[in-house]
């Protein structure tokens, strides 16, 4: 379906949940794949499952700094003396066997020696200054279990086991799981190549000298920030004039070497809103235009193979529609499975009046009241060129489209930012 005749424009608008799953429905996830090594693999999507290759721990190791003992050695009773007859140290094994009656002194990470059962912490045991007797009150033995503060070999993971799954975005934690296997290189899918330009007459560089009229660009700043965040490979277009011919070669070309072109401006039903017709013009247009606020201009298409992202020219409007339209489709681009983000149900410590019809996002801080319940506090303006908002705000209030308003004490959903990608 088209929607890139004027006429629609009176038709029903598209729910933000219809507009998401029909896009996501379109795009197929890149194919090409690449192999990292792990200190660039953050916020890349691995392509193929990853098995363990190892147990993790590789074998019975202490958890503790203290004794390797025999459990049947310990008294309920009375004091049990045991000659210390060795150590076992972090990557150097005691390698005798410890009979009964006898202890081995350990730290953290040391392989239990043979025979052995029971580590007890070095804060629980008396010794002589040589350490070559070790003792234990009954008191102490009371409080213990047979095989206290041994980790069992691959009780973390164990060698064959799925790792890590495909379509797993790489945090810090999972590289680090990784690296604790021994494998250095990791197979990820390529980067989204993402083209990303502004349009408008009255935008100016920051740095230049600012005619009459004129504002300083801002949109390209705060998208390519959130396009390098979730792991893109952008090329920033700079500024687009509002003439048609230079939007029609430089959409054209960009469209050729990206997987997607990110615009803002241009797409809502002003005089001098060209892309959007550029677009229809170069390819096609699937929707535009969403039961949505801040962000109804939204515009999405393809040319050719490249998909079409044309978000409105209100730095408000900008962020929301990325955060809540884009990011999930580019998600599904780079081969990961966009989900929800968490909502917290918070109170809201303000009154907001409203019509119903369109999903609506409010600029919100969230703070604790005296009985540390969470309370969201809005935005003293939500104009969608309020800029200051943005940075203020560390969320969003999101009211759905049958929602007619919102009475101080509400309960309501809160979007984080830091759950969208931002922190």
């Amino acid at each position: 379906m088209s929607l890139s005749d004027p006429a629609h424009a009176a038709e029903r608008l598209l729910t933000w949940q219809e507009a998401i799953a029909l896009a996501l429905q379109s795009i197929q996830s890149i194919a090409e794949i690449e192999s990292v090594p792990l200190l660039s693999a953050e916020g890349r999507v691995l392509a193929d499952d990853l098995p363990a290759r190892l147990d993790v721990p590789p074998g019975d190791n202490s958890a503790m700094d203290g004794f390797a003992v025999h459990w049947s050695d310990l008294s309920p009773d009375a004091v049990t003396r045991l000659p210390v007859i060795g150590q076992a140290l972090a990557g150097h094994r005691y390698t005798r066997p410890v009979p009964r009656g006898a202890a081995v002194r350990i730290t953290t990470g040391a392989l239990l020696p043979e025979g052995p059962d029971t580590v007890i912490m070095q804060e629980h045991c008396r010794t002589d200054p040589e350490e070559t007797w070790l003792e234990i009150e009954p008191r102490i033995t009371d409080r213990l279990r047979l095989g206290e503060n041994i980790r069992r070999r691959g009780e973390d993971v164990q060698a064959g086991t799925r790792l890590l799954a495909h379509g797993c975005r790489l945090r810090p934690q999972e590289i680090a799981l990784a690296a604790g296997q021994g494998i250095a290189y990791l197979n990820v899918v390529r980067q989204p190549r993402v083209a990303v330009v502004s349009t408008g007459d009255e935008l100016y560089e920051p740095g230049s000298e600012l005619p009459s009229g004129a504002i300083y660009e801002s949109n390209r700043y705060l998208l390519i920030g959130l396009l390098r965040r979730l792991g893109c490979a952008v090329t920033d277009l700079g500024i687009l004039r509002d003439d048609r011919e230079a939007l029609l070669a430089t959409l054209r070309r960009a469209a050729a070497g990206h997987d997607v072109l990110l615009t803002s401006g241009g797409v809502s039903i002003g005089t001098a809103d060209l892309v959007k017709e550029v677009i229809a013009e170069l390819g096609q247009i699937a929707f535009w235009r969403l039961a949505v606020k801040p962000g109804k201009p939204v515009t999405f298409g393809r040319i050719a193979d490249c998909l079409v992202l044309g978000l409105p020219g209100n730095p408000v409007s900008v962020m929301v529609s990325f955060l809540r339209f884009a990011r999930p489709l580019l998600l599904k681009l780079m081969g990961a499975e966009p989900v929800e983000p968490m909502r917290w149900r918070v109170v809201a410590d303000f009154a907001f009046r409203r019509k119903p019809g369109r999903r609506e996002w409010l600029r919100a801080q969230v703070r604790l009241d005296a009985e540390q319940r969470p309370l969201a506090v809005l935005y003293h303006t939500q104009s969608s060129g309020a800029l200051s908002s943005l940075s203020w705000a560390d969320g969003l209030v999101e009211l759905p489209e049958d929602c007619a308003g919102v009475a101080l004490g509400d309960t309501v959903d809160y979007l984080p930012f830091s759950a969208l990608g931002v922190e």
